[in-house]
């Protein structure tokens, strides 16, 4: 084999090469700098957009798809969806008001179901628990859904 400028099929050209492939990278004023909002692709080298999910010119995804489980923690814990909000009060009547980010009232609503199901052994919690209970759940779904409960709040 002669010793010539082409390159061999194992050995990409210099050109073809992403920064920091070639032994005499620091030196190469040629090498593309990511501008504002640009960055270096994480396989290949190329200057892509830091938005970009793919690289356009290696074709490798450069962020990783967000985990199912971060979706769910969020859902589970920002206070906006109104089926997490009314199952959260049907566990425990007040947990919903808590999601939707309304402590007194889901203080209010634990201490009147604990006195509510100290008053079965007086038969009036039979009636009065299902009702507190019943408003738990109805006012953490309207007002993680948005609206405002009928019965003031």
């Amino acid at each position: 084999m002669s010793n010539s400028d082409e390159s061999t099929p194992d050995e990409p050209a210099a050109e073809e090469a992403g920064p920091g492939a070639g032994a005499d990278s620091t030196a190469s004023d040629d090498a593309p700098t990511p501008g504002a909002g640009e960055v270096y692709c994480r396989d290949c080298g190329a200057v892509i957009s830091e938005k970009a999910e793919i690289c356009p010119e290696c074709g490798v995804r450069q962020r990783s798809p967000e985990s199912s489980l971060d979706g769910l923690v969020e859902v589970l814990t920002n206070g906006e969806n109104p089926f997490v909000a009314a199952v959260y009060s049907a566990i425990l009547p007040g947990l919903g008001q808590f999601y939707n980010r309304e402590p007194t009232k889901g203080a209010v609503i634990i201490v009147a179901s604990f006195v509510a199901v100290l008053s079965m052994l007086a038969l009036v919690g039979f009636v009065l628990y299902p009702a507190i209970w019943l408003y738990a759940v109805y006012d953490a779904y309207v007002v993680a859904d948005g609206r405002e409960p009928p019965l003031g709040s």
